[in-house]
């Protein structure tokens, strides 16, 4: 690995196998020997999930929750009381001091009850004072947060901006008082979860420091003089998630309560602490609860197929229904999988930069629950479009379906919308390992088959043939970011084609999830169990074929003129027989400023 990282992301000193991969390198020896949590470990997780999951069915009614859009009066503050705040701090400030992965299993036993649950505990775990705990120094930044932690207390991270979480710089603003240490924060954040509950909040600003912008992390008490908490904002799903928007006016913020950090050279959309934070928590804020929705449309599925007769045979013999179960068995597999990934080798401490599998897997895990979601509605349409409660008066099966297909979809969207976290990944991470050109640019250009040493894995002839797969896939996928860079000298031109930047992300998610759960079947076959060969399988065989679609996109001849069409629409003056009946005008949705105008 190089000493001088070419992204945000890379770690000269921790080696990735999905960095390797946007090389163009297979590193099939990083991920052959794939994790298994420690028995100790799980044991833990499974006395707390199991309190968890108690207390949930004890207190939480979701169906409820959603109606109301609310939790239950006092819940969230015995979530505090119980330390479920505080999953991996410090037993001594009141916390479980859980592994990575035993916290993910805590979000994803929440979610399966009630999603607005498991965000709550996401939230705080993953972004929340606990969290920032393993950065903050000693000092008064540390001890204001060991006391929010100890108290059980809530807090909030606010990022995101009314003008647009996508733009690199914060109009949020702290300017330092003139003759003291002190800031004054002015600014607006929108989509800040726990802003209306929270007593503390950690707030991303630009900081102009020696003539340069820098975005800065300062944590605030939400009480502080100039500090609005505004209506919560009211989501198409996850209801009763805390939720909202937050403005700072002339807010005093002592500067000891300023995160600082060093340069590392790359600019970044947010502190680097925060970024890393983030990163891994997404595993518990997109992951968990993908995997949790994607569980529970197995068990609807097949409760389903068995029940239900069509013509005289059971739907569960019915060819297209079985593709659909298998599919979706492979694809949760898969989720669990990458989920295993991104969390145990740091509980186990592998010495590996997980961050680029971290910022891939948020998307892999909810576009794939998504798929198992839409199979599920598709299936159990059969017994109506409706919801739980509408199917409970007429005597059906009470299947929140519905409920859930609202909650999953906010996954797309938060964190980043699906496309953009990909484009994203393109052009910060990918492209950036051939601008300049790599020093291994001739060995992607070799045609003589990829190295790849199988001593130790246990797999099926099909499966050894999807590892191969994926080890030429990967040379081929960096020879094709090759010739890109070749083609566009001006790196600029490359940066602004977004769709193929998309396309680039996307195959190598692809091929990360099949090296993935080859991997993770391998070492269960060498365990004995030989089960997840053929889900190992299915999932591979579909990767292969959304690659070769995703290929055959990125290499087509130049098509047609997108922008023109854009372009003229936006102008406002192409297109409006699209937009009116002929008689009424431009149709608008019938918002209720037009309708009682």
């Amino acid at each position: 690995m190089a000493t001088t990282t070419r992204n945000a992301t890379s770690d000269p000193d921790r080696v990735s196998f999905l960095e390797e991969l946007y090389q163009g390198r297979f590193r099939w020896d990083l991920v052959r020997d794939f994790p298994v949590q420690d028995p100790v470990d799980a044991a833990t997780g499974d006395k707390l999930t199991e309190e968890l999951t108690t207390l949930l069915r004890e207190r939480v009614d979701p169906e409820d929750v959603d109606a109301r859009a609310a939790l239950p009066d006092g819940f969230l503050d015995e979530l505090g009381r119980r330390g479920y705040f505080a999953l991996q701090t410090d037993p001594a400030l009141g916390g479980h001091a859980l592994s990575h992965y035993n916290t993910f299993r805590m979000v994803s036993a929440a979610a399966a009850h009630s999603t607005p649950v498991a965000l709550s505990l996401a939230i705080e775990n993953a972004l929340g004072a606990g969290a920032f705990l393993a950065v903050a120094p000693e000092g008064p930044l540390r001890d204001m947060l060991s006391d929010v932690v100890r108290r059980g207390a809530r807090s909030a991270s606010a990022d995101s901006e009314p003008q647009g979480a996508a733009n690199q710089r914060r109009f949020t603003t702290a300017t330092r008082i003139e003759g003291t240490d002190d800031y004054l924060i002015d600014g607006s954040k929108v989509f800040v979860g726990h802003a209306p509950v929270a007593e503390v909040v950690s707030v991303s600003a630009t900081v102009h420091e020696d003539g340069v912008d820098r975005v800065r992390m300062f944590f605030v008490r939400t009480d502080s003089p100039g500090v609005t908490s505004g209506d919560w904002h009211t989501y198409m799903g996850i209801k009763g998630f805390p939720n909202g928007w937050l403005e700072f006016r002339n807010v005093r913020v002592p500067g000891d309560h300023m995160l600082v950090e060093r340069d590392i050279g790359h600019v970044v959309r947010t502190t680097p602490a925060t970024a890393r934070l983030v990163g891994r928590g997404r595993i518990h804020l997109i992951a968990a609860p993908s995997l949790a929705v994607a569980r529970l449309c197995l068990g609807w599925m097949r409760d389903f197929a068995a029940r239900r007769v069509i013509d005289g045979r059971p739907l569960a013999e019915y060819d297209e229904v079985r593709r659909r179960l298998a599919e979706s068995l492979a694809d949760t597999f898969a989720v669990e999988t990458m989920a295993q990934w991104c969390l145990l080798p740091e509980d186990q401490d592998r010495g590996l930069n997980l961050r680029f599998e971290q910022n891939a897997v948020k998307n892999a895990s909810s576009l794939l629950a998504w798929e198992v979601a839409e199979r599920a509605m598709s299936l159990l349409a059969g017994e109506g479009y409706e919801t739980a409660s509408s199917k409970r008066l007429r005597g059906a099966p009470p299947v929140p379906v519905e409920r859930f297909l609202r909650d999953l979809r906010n996954l797309r969207i938060s964190g980043g919308v699906d496309f953009q976290i990909d484009n994203w990944i393109g052009r910060l991470a990918i492209l950036s390992y051939y601008y300049p050109e790599p020093d291994h640019a001739a060995e992607l250009q070799r045609e003589d088959e990829v190295p790849l040493d199988t001593t130790g894995t246990v797999l099926t002839d099909r499966n050894l043939g999807h590892l191969r797969w994926a080890a030429e896939q990967t040379r081929a996928f960096g020879r094709t970011c090759l010739e890109l860079a070749r083609s566009h000298p001006d790196r600029e031109e490359l940066d602004a084609r977004e769709r193929t930047l998309i396309q680039l992300a996307a195959i190598a998610r692809e091929i990360l999830g099949v090296s993935l759960t080859l991997a993770r079947a391998s070492a269960l076959a060498a365990a004995g169990d030989d089960s997840a060969q053929a889900l190992a399988d299915v999932f591979c065989t579909a990767a292969r074929q959304r690659v070769t679609d995703l290929l055959d996109r990125l290499q087509s001849p130049p098509g047609p003129d997108i922008e023109a069409v854009a372009s003229a629409w936006m102008s406002g003056t192409a297109y409006a027989f699209l937009t009116t009946d002929g008689t009424s005008g431009p149709l608008r949705g019938g918002s209720t400023e037009e309708s009682t105008a």
